[in-house]
């Protein structure tokens, strides 16, 4: 028995030693390769490996075509001779092996443009037929991309931007290939060379409708992305057959190819085992059926170009860039902060109120101030009257005087100058609270564009897990593994999980309207925050504060603290204080109206400046100045009681004005103990909710494979991608909460620790811990 064993690990060792050696050859059209192929080879090795390393030896040898069709045809010569199979990875050489009429070696076609173009042969059965030939269906769908393009701006001249020139011959069957996509025959097609649009050599002709751009490999992303201002500049809408890669370079709309190119490699892989154990590349089947058509829309060129996708369109698609930003105006908190307290409507308004009180001192002071007033008139008497002037005056004077005045001493106007200063201090007191109200509307409004972002990230992720599972379903439809009701339930998920995205993008919206309100900015300007997570936001808040708290004996002391603190710092108590110093200096000034008298100095001058019509039985008399001058004493005697009521009303007032202090400091207390103990079960449930986020992920991620397979049916995927959902954006919830009800704390103490200088800080520290340390 011992021997047999021996003798099978002996055989098996020998069999693994001397696998056959296959060689595989892999044709290029260019030497650099970009985009969706970019990693193209190493993933068709690697599936080639995996699938077949334990059975064969591989070796692979490639071949670079250079973008000249000489050096193609050169490398598929030379390819035949050197391995058993040759595998095409460029869509020319392709294009060149499928013309040949025999093909010596078994071949496969990964890569093609358009197999109806090209004629590629295919049976009913969905195979080529031809001995030792099999290709891949593209997964590209020009007609589609052209219709979806003519969908948002129907058009009659339609540019088609291409890389590498092959001579009239290759411009012509680029031009069929577009041409036998298009539905309407009418449609003029105008070819670009890529390197000319570049350099500028040629122009977009200006009747120009729509542009449709073809893969490139041999550009730069620059260069791609400059081709592509270059179409947004002139006002025209793109389409590019590599839609997720060319979307993001500026392209208006274009279809998802990556995910369809990666089932390539296995597909290739899968070829080669069956052509290796003997089935013929002929018979092989051509179709993949789980290309996804996944649109995907670029709002930021549409905003450029003027030129919209409707909402069906939208609804249907993924979409990048939604919201529109601005670069050049980028804000942070404390930038966002800075800008509302310098024009902020509600500061400024406050600011007049404090002004417009500073004047009222000066007003106040102009009573005490040397009071002199002139006067003309012209005086017009008849001769009875003029007779008694007896030669002073005639029927027609015109008379001057001047009147001056000085208070020596008023109690009312002293008074009202101390009242009006103390008023002036409480008007400055409003502002700051104005101030400290905008900061935190402010912080508010910021936080929640951040939220309303990361809502609208997970919204979008979403979407497209939803997608996911949607290809999912259809795969497994097409293999009979589920009915058409799976497909339907996907259906409206995706409806409503595209739903709730126009809501998150809504809400970002808003969030924005809001902050440009506060900022007094055009309400629809577009600007962008910095790239910040809340997380970030909650170490710029707390810095450190809550690790003095480890306890609820730490957290009772330190909320004493707070309350102590905040006397001395809120405005409004020290508004109140303020009105409580007014009412007391009035009512000291209605307790001396009863022993005080005013005192002023009085004087006048009088001079007739002209007459004329003097009585002639008197002889006119030269003009005369005449004046006097006088102190006057005014003391009330009685009126009806007035006095009296006016000390009992400031009386009143006082009493109302300490009630008012009293609940003040009631509520400061009572809001700073109730948004601590916020902050705590806020604080709380930020790990919790991050915990749960990360096992509703995990769980999601394995239910989803179990549905993949088959193991679970629709329902547990559902609930598993919605109890995802939900935990993410309670999570996202939890942390905006919580740096919310911090704001809220530091609010209602009248001290915003992280705009504080360093010398604040470190005051605001060293108090909390002595307080801390007390017994």
């Amino acid at each position: 028995m011992n021997k047999l064993l021996v003798f099978l690990f002996l055989f098996l060792v020998v069999s693994l030693n001397a696998q056959e050696t296959v060689k595989v050859g892999l044709i290029f059209d260019q030497t650099r390769v970009t985009g969706v192929l970019k990693n193209f080879e190493e993933n068709v090795k690697a599936e080639l490996n995996q699938l077949l390393q334990y059975r064969y030896d591989l070796s692979f040898k490639r071949y670079d075509g250079q973008d000249e069709p000489s050096i193609m045809l050169s490398n598929i010569y030379q390819a035949y001779q050197d391995n058993d199979i040759v595998v095409s990875l460029g869509l020319i050489s392709s294009q060149i092996i499928a013309k040949s009429q025999e093909f010596e070696k078994p071949t496969i076609l990964a890569i093609v443009m358009d197999s109806k173009l090209a004629d590629y042969p295919k049976t009913n059965e969905g195979t080529s037929g031809v001995a030792n030939l099999v290709y891949i269906e593209s997964p590209f769908n020009i007609a589609r991309d052209l219709s979806a393009l003519y969908q948002v701006r129907p058009f009659k001249e339609l540019a088609i931007v291409y890389e590498t020139d092959f001579g009239e011959e290759g411009r012509d069957l680029l031009e069929n290939l577009v041409r036998i996509n298009l539905e309407a025959s009418e449609i003029n097609i105008d070819l670009y060379l890529m390197d000319n649009i570049i350099s500028g050599q040629t122009t977009f002709a200006e009747d120009t409708d729509a542009v449709y751009v073809f893969p490139v490999s041999g550009k730069t992303d620059d260069e791609i992305k400059r081709v592509f201002d270059i179409i947004n500049d002139q006002k025209i809408p793109s389409a590019s057959l590599l839609g997720d890669d060319y979307i993001y370079f500026g392209a208006l709309m274009g279809y998802e190819t990556a995910q369809n190119f990666s089932l390539i490699p296995r597909r290739i892989a899968l070829n080669t085992l069956k052509i290796l154990e003997g089935k013929d590349a002929g018979s092989i089947g051509v179709e993949i059926d789980t290309y996804n058509e996944n649109l995907y829309l670029n709002m930021d060129a549409a905003r450029k170009i003027g030129v919209y996708p409707d909402f069906e369109m939208i609804a249907k698609s993924t979409v990048i860039n939604l919201l529109e930003d601005n670069e050049d105006r980028k804000l942070s908190l404390r930038t966002a902060i800075a800008e509302a307290l310098r024009t902020n409507l509600d500061i400024l308004v406050s600011r007049y109120d404090r002004d417009i009180q500073n004047n009222e001192i000066g007003v106040a002071l102009a009573d005490q101030l040397p009071q002199l007033d002139v006067s003309a008139s012209l005086l017009v008497v008849d001769d009875i009257t003029a007779l008694s002037y007896q030669g002073a005056q005639g029927e027609i004077n015109w008379l001057g005087s001047a009147n001056v005045s000085q208070v020596i001493f008023s109690e009312p106007i002293l008074a009202n100058i101390a009242i009006q200063k103390i008023l002036a201090k409480g008007a400055e007191y409003d502002l700051q609270q104005t101030q400290l109200d905008i900061i935190i509307e402010v912080a508010e409004s910021y936080l929640n564009i951040l939220q309303a972002k990361t809502n609208l990230s997970i919204q979008q992720k979403n979407v497209e897990v939803t997608k996911e599972n949607y290809n999912i379903s259809k795969s497994k439809n097409a293999l009979g593994y589920v009915g058409a009701s799976d497909l339907y339930r996907w259906e409206a998920e995706l409806a409503n999980t595209n739903i709730q995205l126009n809501v998150a993008v809504a809400s970002v919206k808003q969030a924005k309207f809001r902050l440009n309100q506060l900022l007094n900015r055009p309400i629809n300007e577009p600007f962008s925050v910095t790239d910040e997570r809340l997380e970030d936001q909650l170490l710029l808040i707390t810095d450190g504060r809550l690790d003095q708290i480890n306890d609820y004996g730490q957290l009772e002391r330190y909320t004493s603290f707070l309350v102590n603190f905040s006397k001395d710092k809120l405005p409004s108590m020290k508004r109140l204080e303020a009105n409580i110093a007014a009412s007391e200096r009035l009512k000291r000034s209605r307790e001396r109206a009863f022993y005080l008298p005013s005192i002023a100095l009085n004087g006048s001058m009088n001079r007739v400046l002209g007459k004329s019509k003097v009585p002639e039985v008197f002889t006119e008399l030269d003009n005369v100045t005449t004046w006097n001058i006088g102190v006057g004493l005014s003391y009330p005697i009685f009126q009806g009681n007035a006095r009296r009521r006016l000390l009992d009303q400031s009386e009143l007032q006082l009493q109302q004005l300490g009630a008012t202090k009293q609940n003040v400091q009631n509520q400061l207390e009572l809001r700073t103990r109730s948004n601590m103990e916020n902050i705590y079960v806020a604080f709380t449930r930020i790990g919790l909710s991050f915990q749960a986020a990360q096992a509703a992920n995990k769980n999601f991620q394995i239910v989803q494979d179990a549905y993949n397979q088959g193991q679970v049916n629709i329902t547990a995927l559902i609930d598993a991608q919605n109890s995802n959902l939900q935990t993410e954006l309670n999570a996202i919830n939890a942390l905006y909460t919580f740096i919310l009800e911090f704001l809220n704390l530091e609010r209602s103490i009248g001290f915003f620790y992280f705009l504080a200088s360093e010398e604040e800080r470190n005051q605001f520290f060293q108090e909390s811990n002595q307080f801390l340390l007390k017994k």
